[in-house]
């Protein structure tokens, strides 16, 4: 007798990845606007649904409608990730702590207008994803998640698009 086979996660026990992204941040607090990013994540999978990931994401811009101002954005987190078992994808959610870094750069300052300090802050994020595997050692990534930070810096949210690659199978 032969059990048909369950709806699986692509994902494997203890398998670590690493995933580069390109990045684009949108819906800013404050209206700022939206910018291209990079970034990179390592992923460590402790059974197939349960999964830990350090996340670095940088936002180059998102005051980009603005000549004289750039505003960046750092995001340094620690996610939680939980992938679902389903067929031929593996959709996910993803919740993590961590810290945001704003750095403000403003080249003619009007010396009426208050500005923003750049600052480092407590950010959380939460979002979720599809991950569906092109081969052995590759994994097309998709992703979006919401970044709230505690004061100053922006909130933000991150659509991504990445390759994963497995480190360790």
């Amino acid at each position: 007798w032969a059990w048909p086979a369950g709806a699986q996660s692509l994902t494997e026990p203890k398998g670590i990845t690493v995933t580069p992204f390109l990045s684009t941040s949108f819906g800013t607090s404050n209206d700022l606007g939206s910018s291209l990013g990079l970034g990179v994540g390592v992923g460590y999978d402790l059974t197939r649904n349960i999964g830990f990931e350090f996340d670095l994401g940088r936002v180059f811009d998102v005051a980009g409608d603005d000549d004289n101002v750039d505003h960046k954005l750092t995001t340094i987190s620690f996610n939680a990730i939980y992938h679902f078992d389903v067929k031929r994808v593996t959709p996910y959610a993803t919740l993590g702590i961590g810290w945001e870094r704003s750095s403000l750069d403003i080249e003619n300052p009007d010396p009426l207008v208050l500005y923003a300090p750049s600052s480092t802050e407590v950010a959380w994020n939460i979002g979720g994803g599809v991950k569906y595997e092109i081969n052995n050692r590759l994994v097309a990534r998709g992703d979006i998640r919401r970044f709230q930070a505690n004061d100053l810096a922006p909130d933000h949210w991150r659509l991504y698009g990445g390759l994963s690659f497995w480190a360790k199978r």
